[in-house]
């Protein structure tokens, strides 16, 4: 994470492991090559040529209407990556999980079982409840973890997606996503952009345009603390090439956070608020190295509303898609995000003593902000021992319709109590909890969550990839001209492949 700046480095050798199936690498070139990729020193200093630039940003975007000028862009992108040479690729190496056969967990087949979504979700050892499994990692806690922008070393968020959950979770096998949290959802896409459904859960729907509500948020006011509507911002009315509508159930507001608080409203609106502070100059959390990717991600976006609270029913708009119905769905579910943890690091960076990002540390020379451990716990500890006293609601001109005094003093009072019983701020939603936290020892305790109330056997599907055995019959030579046919034969240990289950078969001749 050093700062090439500082002329101590030339040259480095990295390591990046994929940790799903990739459905669309269109952003690989804008994340690897501009200063969009990470708010990171090095990410930073990267220089990249106008036309490279704007071709990476068009593929992030999914600029294109057509699967031949995506083509188009890829080739022009190769051909500039290779001028550019940031970086230089040198080996495509498959990796291997080693585990006991006692052990039943779902990997993924690009990420493994350290990249897998599903680990925490379906790790069984024997038939034992409450049986404890020991984990090794070539590295323990590499870097500081925050909620913004904290590591991102697969070695940390392989224990973090332990502790987290999500609006939807990638399938091992395929990377579409599946419902987690949400119930359902609705997508609507420009007419003629190619854009496919694979699975039943969500409603692809095309239509030639789509108009933006007038009452839907598109921007924050930093100063009066306010989300400007696209009816303000444009009053002539705006169009997306995308529509998203997803729908979450009932009991949603029944999950707690493992602090004991319960997840609200709140927790989803204050993530969206901290994009736009953070890229803006007169905020005291305003972050350089958050621009780039702000400034793409406000090309795109066309705004989102909340159309029903109970149920919560929440619609976004934007000129970014993806190529599968089930990647255009926009959940805004705040797994590790919420807003009492978010309000108490942004006293930190508000009062110049701590920085979300490494990039901003290193420029204001304070620490990288570490939920878990370090110099970072005393300082949170007095911002938390601040908002306490003050019941403090993190922009109060908007937040406070949705968090009542009440709620905000017991919101605070449960962090206290978690932080003298365990020693950290790391708080989240899923399976497991953060136990202890050891940087020096090298060693990390997760246990399960109580209060985590999915049922045990959810994922278990997706302990075994379904990879297909395929039998082809029919004549070994065929006359030009002539018919022929051939029967393919699709079996999973020894069972017909389920139908519903293929979606096409290919063949070359």
């Amino acid at each position: 994470r050093g700062n090439p700046g500082d002329g101590l480095f030339h040259i480095y050798t990295g390591g990046w492991v994929t940790t799903a199936v990739s459905r669309d690498q269109a952003g690989n070139f804008d994340f690897f090559y501009t200063p969009r990729g990470l708010s990171f020193p090095l990410w930073q200093a990267y220089t990249p040529s106008e036309e490279f630039d704007t071709v990476s940003d068009r593929l992030g975007r999914r600029d294109f209407k057509t699967m031949d000028e995506r083509k188009e862009l890829f080739a022009q992108a190769l051909d500039l990556s290779m001028q550019d040479s940031i970086r230089i690729w040198l080996v495509d190496q498959l990796g291997a999980s080693p585990y006991r056969t006692d052990i039943a967990v779902a990997a993924d087949l690009a990420g493994g079982i350290n990249g897998s979504a599903l680990w925490p979700y379906t790790l069984r050892k024997g038939q034992d409840d409450g049986a404890s499994v020991t984990i090794a990692s070539p590295s323990i806690l590499p870097e500081p973890w925050n909620p913004v922008a904290g590591s991102n070393w697969v070695y940390d968020t392989m224990l973090q997606r332990g502790m987290s959950d999500g609006g939807v979770l990638p399938d091992p096998f395929t990377g579409l996503s599946w419902p987690q949290r949400i119930e359902r959802a609705e997508v609507t896409i420009q007419t003629g952009l190619p854009v496919v459904k694979s699975l039943d859960w969500v409603d692809l729907q095309f239509a030639d345009t789509i108009e933006v509500p007038a009452d839907a948020w598109i921007d924050w006011d930093t100063e009066t603390q306010k989300f400007i509507t696209v009816g303000e911002k444009y009053p002539e009315g705006l169009t997306a090439l995308r529509k998203s509508v997803v729908y979450y159930p009932s009991d949603l507001y029944d999950i707690k956070w493992q602090d004991g608080s319960n997840l609200t409203l709140a927790d989803f609106i204050l993530g969206n608020i901290m994009t736009y502070e953070r890229a803006n100059e007169a905020s005291p959390i305003y972050d350089e190295a958050a621009v780039p990717s702000f400034e793409q991600f406000q090309e795109s976006f066309r705004g989102w509303r909340i159309v029903q609270e109970d149920p919560l029913v929440i619609e976004a708009y934007s000129d970014l898609y993806g190529l599968d119905a089930e990647a255009n769905v926009a959940t805004f579910f705040p797994g590790g995000g919420a807003w009492h943890l978010l309000g108490m690091g942004i006293m930190a960076e508000s009062a110049g003593e701590l920085a979300f990002s490494s990039d901003k540390a290193d420029a204001k020379e304070v620490e990288w902000m570490n939920y878990i451990a370090g110099p970072s716990l005393e300082i949170l500890k007095a911002k938390l021992d601040e908002a306490a006293a003050d019941s403090y609601i993190p922009y109060e001109p908007t937040m406070s319709a949705y968090i009542t005094p009440d709620e905000a003093a017991a919101r605070w009072s449960n962090l206290e109590a978690w932080y003298a019983e365990k020693g950290h701020f790391w708080v989240d939603l899923g399976p497991y909890y953060l136990e202890d936290a050891f940087p020096v020892e090298g060693t990390v305790l997760l246990k399960r969550n109580p209060d985590f109330t999915d049922p045990a056997d959810k994922w278990l599907r997706f302990q075994e990839p379904m990879i297909a055995d395929v039998v082809v019959d029919g004549p070994g030579r065929v006359t030009i001209g002539e018919e022929a046919t051939y029967d393919v034969l699709v079996t999973f240990k020894g069972e017909a492949y389920p139908t519903s289950d293929i979606n096409t078969v290919k063949y070359l001749v």
